[in-house]
């Protein structure tokens, strides 16, 4: 893939009105065409043709397949940025584009027809950039944002211990004050990326008082003495997260988000912003499971199709899915949301993603019987256990189902906590 070295074709930031939303679309195209293939139309999916992957619920690449993705992801990145197209909507004085939303909504359609590298290893730059340009100090302001959106930097979330899973506030891992920063000393649990990862945003005990105002979060160099990152093994064979133990590692004072004891309200808004971008699941993955396309193909290979009970449930799978992906690609703002306390779409999007994949995966189940327990070479049967074995952890990551759901009626509804 060739790589465009300057940012000859960059738009000058912050000079007045922006050009034209068809002039721009037009130059992002020229771009595109310039460094990228088309995406062609995708096959029609064939039972029992292709190699026989499942359906993955987790990244689990082998440690060198997982490296070279991740250079090439950072080359487009680099290049895609450097020309201007790479934070549309970012703050012309930080590094952005400066552009309105809808410049970023046009680029993301167009460049949706090429063939781009995998943007998994940076999806948390719309997540972690806009807090930490508005949490930050100075210092982290004018790098971090930039360098994640560049694809200098790869990031992780270090929240969840082994005894602080949802209940965040009895977490540990403390960061006691020294000579300019402070040392943080504990162990974090199911962090992905943490193996690839720059930086981190940590959530840490600074006081000993109760409640929230004990907790303060900053951003951690992952690659210095005192952190050490583990995989964690999974039912599924992989490793698609980690554990990290924090021996004495420095944190700067100007590494701290928000103030001291604001870590709870820095961490809520990130987990916001998390849930809001994971609501549609597999809808655009093309994995066929939230279009029907590869549930439907295992339902009659495995002649159940005329199991009445079996054709409900596959209807219902199937429906909820949809639902889901027109709640998210929609909003609910069009629906009476000002009845709302708060907007309801990244916290019911994520719950329904939840719901969906168990259904899924207890349909799969069903349909597969013994075959799912045991490898003996048949096409399409075996290779569904990804499936079954990862979908509990989706009802843990970015809060547990239980813990969505409080959020819900708390914030949304606003209902008595419990």
């Amino acid at each position: 893939m060739a790589m465009l070295e300057t940012t000859q074709d960059r738009p000058a930031a912050g000079t007045g009105t922006p050009e034209s939303l068809e002039d721009f679309t037009a130059r992002a195209k020229a771009f595109l065409d310039a460094h990228l293939k088309p995406r062609g139309a995708r096959g029609k999916f064939v039972w029992g043709e292709g190699e026989d992957t499942g359906v993955k619920l987790w990244e689990e690449p082998d440690s060198e397949e997982e490296r070279a993705r991740l250079a090439e992801a950072r080359e487009w990145r680099r290049a895609r940025f450097d020309a201007g197209f790479g934070w549309l909507d970012g703050p012309a004085e930080q590094g952005g584009a400066g552009l309105p939303r809808e410049y970023q909504r046009a680029y993301r359609r167009l460049e949706s027809r090429y063939q781009t590298p995998s943007e998994t290893y940076f999806k948390l730059d719309h997540v972690l950039g806009p807090v930490i340009l508005q949490r930050g100090t100075e210092q982290t302001r004018t790098t971090i944002p930039r360098a994640l959106f560049r694809g200098d930097l790869v990031a992780c979330e270090l929240f969840s211990e082994p005894d602080a899973g949802s209940d965040m506030f009895s977490a540990r891992t403390k960061a006691v004050r020294t000579e300019g920063g402070w040392l943080l000393n504990g162990q974090k649990v199911w962090t992905s990326d943490a193996h690839l990862a720059d930086v981190g945003v940590i959530f840490c005990r600074t006081g000993s008082e109760p409640g929230k105002g004990a907790f303060s979060s900053f951003v951690l160099d992952m690659r210095q003495p005192g952190v050490k990152v583990v995989p964690l093994r999974q039912m599924t064979g992989g490793a698609a997260f980690n554990e990290v133990y924090l021996d004495d590692a420095f944190v700067p004072d100007g590494n701290l988000l928000g103030e001291v004891g604001e870590g709870w309200d820095v961490t809520r808004e990130i987990l916001a912003r998390e849930r809001a971008g994971i609501g549609a699941g597999l809808a655009r993955s093309g994995s066929g499971i939230a279009n029907g396309t590869r549930l439907t193909a295992l339902v009659q290979a495995m002649g159940r199709q005329e199991d009445p009970l079996v054709r409900q449930e596959l209807v219902k799978t199937i429906s909820a899915f949809w639902a889901t992906k027109q709640l998210t690609s929609r909003g609910s703002d069009r629906v009476g949301a000002a009845a709302f306390r708060s907007d309801p779409v990244p916290l019911v999007s994520k719950l329904a993603l939840s719901n969906n994949l168990r259904r899924a995966s207890h349909l799969a189940g069903e349909v597969l019987g013994p075959r799912l327990a045991a490898d003996d070479g048949e096409w399409g049967t075996f290779s569904w256990n990804s499936l079954v074995l990862g979908e509990p952890g989706v009802h843990i990551f970015a809060g547990t189902d239980e813990i969505v759901r409080n959020s819900i009626a708390e914030k949304v509804l606003g209902l008595p906590r419990d």
